[in-house]
């Protein structure tokens, strides 16, 4: 019996090893990972942006002018019954928070027929990385933000949602707080369905709060390729 504890020893020893690693990496993880939203949180809409970030009505102009660029581009998708625009910022580590709620709606309907999902980039993303995302996401329609469109964008992570006619249904965050949470995580798929149904939702802006949020990059700042 001693003989075969103490050959036994070494490997509890390494065992115990392995598992206070694994506890510490997990445990500095979750800590860089608090420090960094803490860092992040911000509200969506600053407190200083202009007045028109903060009107549905110049929100929605500037959305059907975005559609409009979107259909001469890919006239195929015109008849998609509602569009989901994705704020997304590739250099913005809150996308990853909110990716359950993107993930959501692309999964229920993945072949875009009677839902579009369009990927908005920053005006500065070099087209390297915008042809990256195309090639990442083969069923959304991955395009540059545009100052013609005169569309108000403060933050990303975010979306919006439109019907066929081009009215908005939503804008604004996924969510609030940290963890970009949702007191209904169903929300932006029953808002869909509702609308694919023919039922009218909104105006709503949901800019209001604070979360894990990076603000819009300034077209006027274009990276040096």
């Amino acid at each position: 019996m001693s003989v075969s504890n103490a050959s036994d020893a070494p490997g509890r020893k390494k065992t115990l090893l392995v598992s206070v690693l694994i506890f510490v990496w997990l445990t500095g993880s979750l800590f860089g990972l608090w420090w960094f939203q803490q860092q992040s949180l911000r509200p969506f809409v600053e407190a200083g942006a202009p007045a028109e970030s903060r009107s549905p009505d110049i929100v929605e102009q500037g959305l059907a002018t975005l559609l409009k660029r979107v259909s001469a581009e890919y006239p195929e998708s015109s008849d998609a019954l509602v569009t989901v625009v994705h704020l997304w910022n590739p250099d913005c580590l809150c996308n990853n928070v909110s990716a359950r709620h993107t993930r959501a709606i692309i999964e229920q309907w993945p072949e875009g027929d009677e839902v579009r999902f369009i990927i908005l980039a920053p005006e500065t993303l070099p087209e390297n990385r915008l042809a990256e995302a195309r090639e990442l996401n083969p069923n959304a329609l991955v395009m540059k933000a545009s100052a013609n469109d005169r569309l108000p964008l403060t933050a990303s992570p975010g979306l919006a949602v439109l019907n066929q006619n081009a009215s908005l249904a939503y804008f604004g965050a996924y969510g609030f707080g940290a963890l970009c949470s949702l007191s209904d995580e169903a929300l932006f798929t029953n808002m869909i369905e509702r609308l694919l149904a023919g039922e009218s939702y909104g105006p709503f802006l949901n800019i209001a709060g604070s979360g894990c949020f990076c603000a819009w990059p300034d077209p006027t700042q274009l990276p040096v390729e």
